[in-house]
């Protein structure tokens, strides 16, 4: 990951490259105008009404069987395609997985992707972050900045802004001589660029987990280190224009991850850790003999460095998880709410399927896309030639 010696110029200089990703820009698919996909079309629809489906991201690697990893929601007759991806080399420097899709618009004119996450690390005094590659990315913006400048090199930025809807503080543990924070910022980007004689709007995402310590060290100097990770850049563009906020961020707040396998993740995490503190207890005694001195700066660091893998694995399973519906049915409403969410009953498999909730009406066709509209009237079978049934609202208590 390319991210040590990042360009620290503003970020409104960031560009895209043109002839690369021509394939990945957005389009809304209207419904009431016989399911046409272009999104020209889509942004003259006068019922507002937007068609999905649930795109699934198949994890085919991890365990012994392929399972269902995550779930994003895409217009419908999008092709799309998602899986979780692993690292294989030895660096220790971030998650070791990350999420990826893409889902693109039948002509090519628009596309939705879903990169993978990588981390960085810097020091007050220089020294390497564990294995992490060097980079003082401080905020989402620097991050955005620094991605747009590695993979859109060519593309203008038109406009970011913070969003702080997606960000949380995870609070801050201290204790005499030292302190350690962890948060999550989040940001959003739009860039224009052009490739294959046609003019591209994206709008970038990113929400970035920080860790940051803080130790008292000899002589009263103190030694501080701040890792980031990226979760990995969302991004939507289109040939026809700027993506509406309200739709991108329905796509955005529809990213879910399955129960089963954050529960197979989160313990092998669990393992991991265990393991990295069980050497490092090894490594810790072996240098006792030689340095007590040493041997106390160690364990300081391999406090800190726990205490940071466990809140950065809360916030993470916290940021990934606030898109699937509680286990519990007291909590289903609440994390729904947040998650800007509805249920809806399925007619078909007889479970609950999970809607962006800015709409006031959801059907599901007979070819197994949704569709959200505010037109109490709309009927797709009168409206587009395509029979389906209105989806009830559950109400969970």
């Amino acid at each position: 990951m390319p991210i040590e010696g990042t360009s620290r110029r503003p970020l409104a200089r960031a560009a895209v490259p043109a002839g690369r990703y021509p394939r990945f820009a957005p389009v809304l698919l209207p419904v009431l105008l016989a399911c046409a996909v272009t999104s020209a079309q889509a942004a003259s629809d006068p019922a507002g009404a937007l068609r999905v489906q649930r795109a699934e991201i198949i994890d085919s690697k991890g365990f012994e069987k392929p399972m269902l990893a995550g779930t994003l929601m895409v217009p419908a007759g999008w092709k799309h395609q998602g899986e979780v991806r692993w690292r294989t080399n030895a660096s220790r420097c971030g998650r070791f997985y990350g999420f990826a899709l893409q889902a693109n618009a039948p002509d090519g004119s628009a596309a939705i992707e879903l990169g993978t996450p990588e981390a960085w690390g810097a020091t007050s005094h220089g020294a390497p972050a564990g294995d992490c590659p060097q980079a003082n990315l401080r905020d989402a913006r620097e991050y955005l900045h620094s991605w747009i400048q590695r993979h859109r090199p060519d593309a203008r930025v038109v406009d970011y802004r913070p969003r702080p809807d997606k960000s949380r503080m995870l609070g801050q543990n201290q204790w005499t001589g030292g302190a350690i924070r962890a948060w999550v910022d989040s940001g959003q980007a739009q860039i224009t660029y052009r490739t294959d004689g046609r003019e591209f709007h994206e709008t970038l995402v990113a929400n970035v987990s920080f860790t940051h310590s803080r130790m008292a060290g000899a002589g009263g100097q103190a030694f501080e280190s701040l890792q980031g990770e990226a979760l990995g850049v969302l991004s939507w563009r289109s040939a026809a224009g700027p993506v509406p906020q309200r739709h991108f961020d329905l796509m955005w707040a529809s990213l879910s991850t399955s129960p089963e396998w954050q529960a197979r993740i989160s313990a092998a995490e669990q393992q991991i850790a265990a393991d990295n503190q069980a050497t490092q207890a090894q490594i810790m005694r072996m240098q006792a003999e030689s340095s007590r001195e040493t041997l106390a700066h160690i364990r300081r660091r391999g406090e800190i460095r726990n205490e940071a893998m466990q809140e950065t694995e809360r916030m993470r399973n916290e940021t990934w998880r606030s898109g699937q519906a509680s286990q519990e049915r007291m909590q289903t409403d609440r994390v729904r709410a947040i998650r800007e969410v509805q249920g809806y009953r399925d007619p078909r498999g007889g479970g609950v399927v999970e809607l962006p909730h800015h709409y006031r009406h959801a059907w599901q066709l007979r070819d197994g896309s949704y569709v959200l509209t505010d037109d109490p009237n709309f009927d797709p079978g009168r409206d587009i030639g395509v029979r389906g049934q209105r989806l009830e609202p559950t109400r969970e208590k």
